[in-house]
C-alpha cells in the first residue's frame, strides 16, 4: 500500500505516491490538517468539533464532521482515513509528515552540537528551514490550527536564529547580513534577532550600520512595546561604541551566561564569588531554590515568598541559591526595594529590568519587558525587601504571577515578616507556591558562621556573645566584626575567644552593631557618608560630589576607607551601603533641622546635573521640607510628570507649597489643578480645592475638568440641583472646549436618572427624557434614557422588553466612536438579558463579536454552561483597575474584584482547592459592600457559604445566605440561582422556616418573569426538594439540559434521583467533566 505524504509547513497537501489528493474545501482541509497533526491516534468527533468551531459550534457540526470525513476517505481511501467508536484517525507514518520531520531534524541538530560538530548542525537546520513553504496550515482557519501554527512559527523562529548564530560562531558568511535583515522586518520585537544583526554587520567591517541597527531596534521597541532594548543589546552597544563589539557573545543559548541586573551589593557579590563560597545552614532552602532555577531553565516557570526579620539572611541566601543561575542560561533581574523610594511607582521593577532610569513605566510596559526577557531565555526576577514595594508594583507581582506557568519565569519576592503585602504572599501560597519563612539559625550553625569568621571554632566567651544575637547571622556577624576592629578576639588552642572582662552592647537593635562599625572610620569619612546616606542606598561618585561640593579627588580617602571597612561595597559603576541599617544610622545622626536643610540642597544639585526627576522628588520629600522659590519654581514646571511617577510624594510636596504665601495666582491655579486631580482619583472630595482651581485656572480644559468634579461631588454629597445647574450652563456655552461639553451631558445624563425606588418614575422621566434629547439629536442621551428602561424592565424581570431597549440604545451609539464605552456597556446589558431568556446561544456570539472588555460577563457565562477552565482564563485577564461592566455602566474596582474572585472562589472550592479558594476569598474580604456592589456580590455570598458547608459549619452557612433571603437587597440581584441550594442546605440544617421562605421568594421571582426561563427552572428545582417530588427536577433537568447549563443540569438530575431514591450517575459524571472533585465525592457518597 502506498504512503500517504502530507505537507503542513505551508498551504496543505498531501500526495499517494506522485499523486495530488484533492482535499475538498477549506472547512474540510482544516478537517484534514487537525487529523494530520494527531497522525497515527484517534481524533473523538467532539473533538474535531472543537477544533474546527471552538465553542461557537452549529447545531449541524456533527452531521458536518461526517461529510468532511467521508469526503476525505473518497479521496484518500478507507485504509489511510479509518473510522472506530471513538473517532478517526489518520494513518501517515512520522517521515511523510514535513512537521513531524521539521521537528526530528531540530532534535539532530541539537544532538550534534551538543557533540561539538557545529557544521553538521547547522546542516541539519538548513535541512528543517528548507521544509517551509509559507506559514503553517496556510489560509486554514479553526481554534486548533491557530495555536499550532503559532507554535509552529515558534519553532521555525528559534530554528532560525540558532542557525543564524552558529553561521556568525563560525566566521559568517556574505549571505548572512541579509537574511537576517529579512528575519528583523519579520520579527521586529524579537531582540536576539536584532543582536544577532549588529554582530554580522560589525564583523563584516560595517560599525556604522551596526549601531543604526541598535538605534533601529531601540525606536521599534519603544513605539511597539513602550520599553527601552534589554540589557544585552545595550551592553553589545556600548562594546560596539569602545570597539570590543566580538568580546562577549551575548545570550541566546543554553549553557550560555545571561547578563544580571542586580543591585550593587549583590552585584559585588557575585563577583567576587561570594555566593559560591561555603554556605553556614539553609540547606533544605538553597536546595529548593537551585531546583527552582533548574526547573526555569527548563521551561517551566514557579513562584516563591522568603520571609524572615532584618538581617537573618534573606538576601544572601538568594545570592548563594542564584551565583550560578547564569551556567543553566537564566537571566537574573534583581531589584531590591527601599522605603525612601517607596512612593515611586514601579522604580524597583523598572531598575530591575534595565529600563532606565529616564523611563516612565506603566503596569504593561513592565508585563512587556518580562515578556521580552523571557522569550530570549529563562528569567529569575527577585525583589528584595517586598515590604517597601509600591501598590503599582505589587499590581504588576500579581500579573507576572499569572504569567509563571506559561513563561520560563522565575518570581521571587523577599519581605520581612511584619510586611504589608501579606495578601501578596496570600497569592503566591493560593497558587500553590512554596514559601520560605526564615527562622533563626541553629546553634551549631552559628557556631559555624562564627567561625569561619574569626578563623577557629569560637570558646565559650566568644559564643556566648554570638548567641545573644538571637541566632540572626547579620547581628552576630556584625558583632563578632565590632569585636575584631578592636582586636579583642584572640586564637589559642584552636579556639577563638575573648577575656571575660571584654563587653559589648547587647544586640537589642542592629544599630548597636553598625554603630560600633562606623566609629572606627574618621570624623571625615563619616561626614561624607551622613551626606551620601541622604542620596539613598545606593549613589554614583559624581551625586556624593554633588552634594558635597568637594572635588572626586577630594573624596578618594573617605571613600577608600569606608570600602575598606566595608561599611560600602563598589560594583565598578556604583557605590552603596552593606545593608540598609549602616545608612539608617548615618542619617539618625544628622539632626533634623540640618538634614531638611540637606535634603533641599541635594535636591537641587541632583537637579541641575540632570537627575531623574523622581530622584529630587525623593530629596525634596525625605525629610520635613524646605519650600523656597526654587523649590516652587521646580514644581510648577515638573508636577505633571511628578503626579505620574510618584503621585503620594507630589500630593505632598503641592500641599506644602500651596499653604505658603510664595505661589502667584497663576502658579497656584496650576498647582491646584493638579492637587484636585490627585486626590478626587484617590477617593477624597477636595471640594474646596475645586472651587478655587476653577477660578484661578488660565487653561479652559482645566475649568470645565474642575467644572465636572466639582459637579460629581456636589452630587454625591446631596447637592444635586446646583450640579445640575452649573453642568446645564456649561453644557452649551461654546467656550467650553467640546469635549468637555459631552463630558457635561454624560454627567448630566447620570444625575437625572435619579434612583430606581419608584420604577415607575424612573420611567417616566426616562422617556421624557429620550423624546427630548433625540429631537435635539443628542446620541448618549438618547442611548442613556433607553438603557434606563432597559434597566427598569430587568428589575421587572420582564427581560424580552429590557432586550429590545437595550437594542434600540445599542443601534444609537454603534457608529458613535466618541461612545465606544457606552457601546461595551450596552452590551454587557445585552447580554444580561440573553442569559436570564436562557438564549445563551447568542449571548455567545455576542461575546464572541464584541470589542474587549467583557471579560467579566464571559466569566460568569462560562460559570453556568460548566466551562470553569475557560471562566478562569477570563478572570485572569481582569485586573482590578481593568475593565469591566455591570447593568448600572462600567464597574468600580471593588465591584469587579467581588464579582471575579467569588466565581473564582467557587470554583475552586467545588474543585476542592480550599486553600486556592481562601485566597480568593481573602483578596476580596476588604471590600466595601456598597450600594452599587451589592448586585455583584452573589457569587461572592455563596463562595462563602460553600466553604463554611464544607468545614463542617452548616449553620454558619445558612447564616451567610441570609441577604438571599431579602427581596429588598439589591433588587437586581438574580437570588433565584441560588435559592434551590439555599433550601436543600436548610432542610439538612431541619429549618423548615428557611426552607419555605427560599421556596416563596423564588416562585415570586418565577411569577414575576414574563417569559418563563431562568426563574421558572429553579423555581421547579425548589417544589421539588420542598415536596420531595421528583417530577419538577426532571422538568427542570430538561429545560437546562436544552438550553445548555450544565452546572444547573447536574444539581437538578442530582436532586431528581435522590428524591426517586436512583444512583445520580449522570450527575456524578457531569460534575466529573468539569472537575468538580467536591461534588463528585458528594454525589458517590450518595448513592445507594
Amino acid at each position: 500500500m502506498a504512503n500517504v505524504r502530507v505537507s503542513v509547513l505551508g498551504p496543505v497537501r498531501a500526495w499517494i505516491d506522485e499523486r495530488e489528493v484533492e482535499l475538498g474545501p477549506a472547512r474540510q482541509r482544516a478537517v484534514f490538517a487537525v487529523l494530520a497533526a494527531h497522525a497515527g491516534r484517534v481524533v473523538g468527533r467532539d473533538e474535531l468539533i472543537t477544533a474546527i468551531w471552538g465553542d461557537s459550534a452549529p447545531v449541524t457540526a456533527v452531521g458536518s464532521i461526517y461529510t468532511y470525513v467521508s469526503g476525505l476517505r473518497r479521496a484518500l481511501g478507507q485504509a489511510h482515513l479509518s473510522t472506530g467508536s471513538g473517532g478517526y484517525q489518520l494513518r501517515v507514518e512520522p517521515g511523510d509528515l514535513d512537521s513531524a520531520r521539521f521537528q526530528r531534524l531540530r532534535t539532530a541538530a541539537a544532538e550534534l552540537l551538543a557533540a561539538g560538530d557545529a557544521t553538521g548542525a547547522v546542516a541539519r537546520l538548513d535541512e528543517a528551514l528548507a521544509l517551509w513553504r509559507g506559514d503553517a496550515y496556510a489560509t486554514l482557519a479553526g481554534p486548533f490550527l491557530e495555536l499550532d501554527r503559532q507554535r509552529l512559527a515558534e519553532l521555525r523562529l528559534a530554528a532560525a536564529e540558532q542557525r543564524a548564530r552558529l553561521r556568525l560562531e563560525a566566521g559568517g558568511d556574505d549571505g548572512l547580513v541579509a537574511e537576517l535583515t529579512a528575519l528583523v522586518r519579520d520579527h521586529p520585537l524579537h531582540e536576539p534577532l536584532h543582536e544577532l544583526l549588529m554582530r554580522a554587520l560589525h564583523r563584516a567591517g560595517r560599525h556604522g550600520e551596526a549601531l543604526e541597527a541598535f538605534r533601529t531596534a531601540r525606536r521599534t521597541l519603544v513605539a511597539e512595546l513602550g520599553i527601552e532594548p534589554g540589557p544585552a543589546l545595550r551592553a553589545l552597544q556600548r562594546q560596539l561604541l569602545s570597539g570590543s563589539g566580538d568580546r562577549e557573545a551575548g545570550p541566546g543559548r543554553p549553557g550560555q551566561e545571561q547578563r544580571t541586573v542586580v543591585p550593587t551589593p549583590i552585584a559585588k557579590a557575585l563577583r567576587d564569588g561570594l555566593g559560591a563560597r561555603s554556605w553556614v545552614g539553609r540547606v533544605a532552602e538553597i536546595d529548593h531554590l537551585r531546583g527552582l532555577v533548574r526547573a526555569v531553565a527548563a521551561g517551566t516557570g514557579n513562584a516563591v515568598w522568603i520571609s524572615g526579620e532584618p538581617g537573618i539572611g534573606k538576601t544572601e541566601l538568594l545570592t548563594h541559591a542564584f551565583a550560578d543561575a547564569a551556567r543553566f542560561g537564566c537571566r537574573v533581574a534583581w531589584g531590591a526595594a527601599d522605603q525612601l523610594g517607596s512612593r515611586v511607582p514601579l522604580q524597583v521593577l523598572s531598575r530591575a529590568l534595565g529600563l532606565g532610569t529616564g523611563a516612565e513605566p506603566v503596569d504593561d510596559q513592565i508585563v512587556a519587558a518580562v515578556r521580552s526577557a523571557c522569550a530570549a531565555g529563562p528569567l529569575v526576577l527577585v525583589v528584595d525587601d517586598m515590604q517597601w514595594a509600591d501598590s503599582a508594583t505589587v499590581r504588576v507581582w500579581e500579573r507576572l504571577l499569572g504569567l509563571v506557568g506559561k513563561l520560563p519565569l522565575l518570581l521571587v519576592a523577599a519581605a520581612r515578616p511584619d510586611t504589608h503585602q501579606a495578601d501578596l504572599r496570600r497569592k503566591v501560597l493560593a497558587r500553590q507556591r512554596m514559601p520560605l519563612d526564615l527562622g533563626p539559625l541553629a546553634p551549631a550553625d552559628l557556631d559555624r558562621m562564627v567561625a569561619a569568621l574569626v578563623g577557629a571554632p569560637p570558646g565559650e566567651n566568644l559564643r556566648a556573645i554570638a548567641a545573644r544575637s538571637g541566632g540572626n547571622p547579620l547581628f552576630a556577624r556584625e558583632l563578632v566584626a565590632a569585636l575584631r576592629q578592636r582586636d579583642a578576639v584572640e586564637i589559642s588552642g584552636g579556639r577563638a575567644d575573648i577575656g571575660p572582662e571584654v563587653t559589648v552592647d547587647p544586640p537589642q537593635t542592629l544599630l548597636d552593631a553598625v554603630h560600633a562599625a562606623l566609629d572606627v572610620l574618621s570624623p571625615e569619612t563619616r561626614e561624607v557618608l551622613r551626606l551620601a546616606a541622604l542620596l539613598g542606598s545606593e549613589f554614583s561618585v559624581s551625586e556624593v560630589v554633588a552634594v558635597t561640593g568637594r572635588s572626586a579627588l577630594d573624596l578618594v580617602n573617605a571613600l577608600e576607607e569606608a570600602l575598606a571597612a566595608a561599611v560600602l561595597v563598589d560594583s565598578g559603576t556604583d557605590l552603596a551601603f552593606r545593608h540598609p541599617f549602616l545608612r539608617q544610622a548615618l542619617v539618625a545622626s544628622v539632626p533634623p533641622a540640618l538634614r531638611a536643610g540637606l535634603h533641599r540642597h541635594a535636591a537641587e544639585v541632583l537637579a541641575a546635573g540632570g537627575s531623574p526627576l523622581t530622584r529630587v522628588a525623593e530629596q525634596l520629600n525625605a525629610s520635613a521640607p524646605v519650600v523656597d522659590s526654587w523649590v516652587l519654581n521646580w514644581l510648577v514646571t515638573h508636577h505633571a510628570a511628578v503626579v505620574r511617577r510618584a503621585p503620594q510624594i507630589a500630593g505632598d510636596l503641592i500641599r506644602r507649597t500651596l499653604a505658603t504665601e510664595l505661589p502667584s495666582a497663576e502658579e497656584r491655579g496650576v498647582l491646584l489643578v493638579a492637587l484636585v486631580r490627585l486626590e478626587f482619583r484617590q477617593g477624597r472630595t477636595p471640594m474646596n480645592q475645586a472651587e478655587e482651581a476653577m477660578s484661578l485656572a488660565a487653561d479652559p480644559g482645566d475649568r470645565a475638568e474642575m467644572r465636572q468634579l466639582l459637579a460629581t461631588m456636589r452630587h454625591r454629597r446631596g447637592e444635586t440641583a446646583e450640579a445640575v445647574a452649573m453642568l446645564r450652563d456649561a453644557a452649551d456655552d461654546e467656550r467650553v472646549p467640546a469635549i468637555w461639553r459631552t463630558r457635561h451631558r454624560v454627567l448630566l445624563a447620570n444625575i437625572r436618572r435619579g434612583d430606581l425606588d419608584d420604577l415607575d418614575a424612573a420611567e417616566r422621566r426616562a422617556r421624557a427624557v429620550h423624546d427630548e434629547a433625540q429631537a435635539a439629536g443628542q446620541p448618549y442621551e438618547t442611548a442613556f434614557a433607553l438603557q434606563t428602561i432597559w434597566l427598569t424592565s430587568s428589575i421587572r424581570r420582564d427581560h424580552e422588553r429590557a432586550l429590545e431597549h437595550v437594542d434600540r440604545a445599542l443601534a444609537v451609539v454603534r457608529d458613535e466612536p466618541a461612545l465606544a464605552d457606552t457601546y461595551v456597556d450596552l452590551l454587557d446589558n445585552r447580554l444580561f438579558s440573553l442569559q436570564n431568556l436562557d438564549r445563551l446561544d447568542e449571548a455567545q456570539e455576542t461575546l464572541r463579536t464584541a470589542p474587549a472588555g467583557l471579560q467579566v460577563a464571559a466569566a460568569v457565562q462560562d460559570y453556568w454552561l460548566g466551562r470553569w477552565d475557560e471562566a478562569l482564563t477570563e478572570v485572569g485577564a481582569v485586573t482590578e483597575d481593568g475593565p469591566g461592566v455591570t447593568f448600572h455602566g462600567r464597574r468600580e474596582p471593588g465591584a469587579v474584584t467581588m464579582l471575579v474572585h467569588g466565581v473564582a472562589a467557587l470554583i475552586a472550592l467545588h474543585r476542592d482547592a480550599p486553600d486556592l479558594a481562601a485566597a480568593h476569598l481573602g483578596a476580596a474580604d476588604a471590600v466595601p459592600a456598597s450600594e452599587a456592589e451589592r448586585e455583584n456580590c452573589d457569587f461572592l455570598l455563596v463562595a462563602r457559604a460553600l466553604a463554611a458547608e464544607q468545614q463542617d459549619r452548616p449553620a454558619e452557612a445558612l447564616d451567610l445566605l441570609g441577604p438571599l433571603l431579602q427581596p429588598a437587597y439589591a433588587p437586581m440581584m438574580l437570588r433565584h440561582q441560588w435559592l434551590p441550594d439555599v433550601l436543600r442546605l436548610a432542610q439538612r440544617q431541619r429549618r423548615p422556616d428557611v426552607a419555605e421562605r427560599a421556596a416563596t421568594i423564588c416562585a415570586t421571582e418565577a411569577a414575576r418573569e414574563v417569559r418563563p426561563a431562568r426563574a421558572y427552572a429553579a423555581n421547579l428545582r425548589c417544589q421539588a426538594l420542598l415536596l420531595g417530588d421528583p417530577a419538577p427536577a426532571r422538568a427542570a433537568a430538561a429545560h437546562y439540559r436544552k438550553v445548555g447549563r450544565v452546572l444547573e443540569l447536574a444539581s437538578a438530575l442530582e436532586d431528581a434521583a435522590l428524591l426517586s431514591g436512583e444512583r445520580p450517575e449522570e450527575a456524578r459524571r457531569l460534575f466529573a467533566s468539569m472537575s468538580a472533585r467536591w461534588d463528585v465525592a458528594r454525589t458517590s457518597t450518595s448513592m445507594v
